[in-house]
């Protein structure tokens, strides 16, 4: 042992293991021990009067019994790890998981023996239990559920599919893993599910997505699909990997429509004024225009019908100046065309509002998403909601962006955004002299096309701003409002995978923007 050890040996053996955060304990070529350093007292329960009486292989009896058994084993494999499996008695009477590694060694004093190494692994051994644990639970818990989950990498590639998923794509958990999980989906979805998951960041890590599952029976009944992606990330901020859950919300999805067109109706309601205005203005034109149209007709009438008479005669027929009821034929020919073209004008007006109306209201449950111009969205919003914005403010614009992605989605329900946005801008006025400005734009660092509504309006307090969205909570009860139009607004906004930001300051005014993915090309093969 160390005391049996010159002074100079001891010394110099500390200065190299008495710091280590190993045990060490060194033996001589008889197996007699040497010199043990303080981690290996800390660590077993042996003691100075202990190591006197015990050789090299004792010593490994203390991990394990079959270690002395095969010391040769070990001395064969130098610089190998062996992962001990049973625990041993710490000095502080707790319990240590170990590892032991033997390897032959040249003694400071220049004789060959043996050198002891012993790690205590217990927290790692903890920790590796406690991932398999939760590993275990987390499959006991996903492979109950009857939604579908699936785990896959930035490439696409499944890593985890439950047994749901496997069932719903038509193959086995051992098939799907590996398989670019994006090629799993119908060629249609793969362009919209792909825009949801470039979108996950670090501030954004979840996405949603939902659609109606493309089937080759017409008369089967239809199923709808929402996909919530949450991405995880690395602590540099890079993404490691997504986890999926897809739902059947067939059920929710017909209610939801159901409530949806409840409030386009009750939108229709409050547009009472609006509707009888659109269509009394052009309807008062063609009201105007007509009666002076048949009065001409009348005045010229006998003009024509001598015409008429002498063509058939072949007889020359010379007209008198009353021959046109007294108007000149110029004045004639110059104003018929103007009277017709404004009953035409307003004949397009009604028929162009009546058919926004009929879009408007129309219950699109079945209705399908398609490419879309948001600008034209916005036109047909605007119309509608025409009288309303004249009645709160004199001072709106609209800035169209030029040269703007097309987007994929429904256009009732995009409309229905815009619409719920304007009466909420003009509502937070106070007087006409407020302003509202919608305004439709690329926004390059994101890629998305993006629907500003901004008034100038009493704003909203921060207290209520993270709220407003939620179901039936209102700024404006005692104004009559329901608390539902924002809260609507979000829903739609996330069936298109499109975010709603919401900015105000009380005031000063608030700036709703919708944000939606452009429309690009589809995935045609792993990512």
């Amino acid at each position: 042992m160390r005391e049996t050890l010159p002074t100079s040996h001891a010394a110099t053996l500390d200065s190299l293991y008495g710091a280590l955060p190993l045990a060490v304990l060194l033996a001589g070529p008889d197996y007699a021990v040497r010199y043990a350093n303080r981690e290996f007292f800390r660590l077993t329960e042996c003691s100075l009067a202990d190591l006197a009486l015990m050789n090299f292989q004792d010593v490994l009896s203390i991990f394990c019994l079959g270690a002395c058994e095969n010391l040769d084993e070990y001395l064969t494999h130098p610089g190998v790890w062996h992962d001990m499996d049973k625990p041993i008695a710490m000095a502080d009477g707790g319990l240590a998981w170990t590892r032991v590694r033997v390897d032959r060694a040249a003694l400071p004093w220049g004789e060959d023996g043996f050198v002891l190494l012993v790690e205590n692994v217990t927290r790692y051994k903890v920790a590796i239990e406690g991932l398999l644990n939760r590993k275990n639970l987390y499959q006991s818990i996903v492979e109950t559920r009857p939604d579908l989950i699936c785990c896959f990498l930035p490439d696409w590639s499944i890593t985890y599919a439950n047994t749901a998923s496997a069932r719903f794509f038509g193959a086995t958990r051992e098939d799907i893993v590996g398989e670019d999980f994006l090629w799993m989906l119908a060629p249609s979805l793969r362009e919209s599910f792909a825009q949801a998951v470039t979108s996950i960041t670090l501030d954004n890590p979840m996405a949603e997505l939902e659609y109606k599952a493309p089937s080759d029976d017409p008369d089967a009944p239809p199923l709808w699909m929402r996909w919530i992606v949450q991405g995880f990330f690395y602590k540099t901020g890079h993404i490691r990997d997504y986890q999926a859950t897809g739902l059947d919300v067939t059920g929710q999805k017909v209610t939801e429509s159901q409530f949806m067109h409840a409030d386009r109706l009750v939108s229709l309601g409050t547009l009472v004024s609006e509707v009888a205005h659109e269509i009394s203005n052009p309807n008062n034109f063609i009201m105007l225009n007509a009666p002076l149209v048949l009065d001409l007709w009348r005045a010229v009438s006998p003009g024509v019908e001598a015409l008429a008479r002498a063509q058939e005669s072949g007889e020359p027929v010379e007209l008198g100046p009353d021959a046109f009821g007294g108007l000149p034929l110029a004045e004639v020919s110059q104003h018929v065309p103007q009277l017709l073209q404004g009953i035409i004008e307003g004949s397009v007006r009604i028929r162009d509002f009546v058919r926004e109306l009929k879009n408007f209201a129309r219950q699109d449950i079945e209705g399908g998403f398609e490419m879309l111009p948001v600008n034209d969205v916005v036109q047909s919003a605007v119309l509608l909601m025409s009288k309303t914005i004249g009645l709160h403010t004199s001072r709106f614009s609209v800035r169209y962006g030029a040269g703007l992605p097309l987007v994929r989605g429904r256009r009732q329900r995009l409309e229905q955004i815009v619409v719920n946005l304007v009466q909420n801008a003009c509502h937070a006025l106070t007087g006409a002299h407020q302003g509202i400005e919608i305004e439709t734009f690329h926004h390059e660092p994101t890629g998305s096309v993006r629907i500003a509504v901004r008034d100038e309006g009493v704003g909203i307090r921060p207290d209520d701003l993270s709220r407003v969205t939620e179901p039936f909570y209102s700024t404006k009860r005692e104004q009559g409002g329901t608390g539902l139009g924002l809260s609507i607004s979000l829903s739609i906004a996330r069936e298109h995978g499109a975010q709603l930001l919401i900015e105000s300051t009380p005031g000063k005014g608030t700036t709703a923007i919708v944000a939606l993915p452009a429309a690009q090309a589809s995935h045609e093969g792993p990512l």
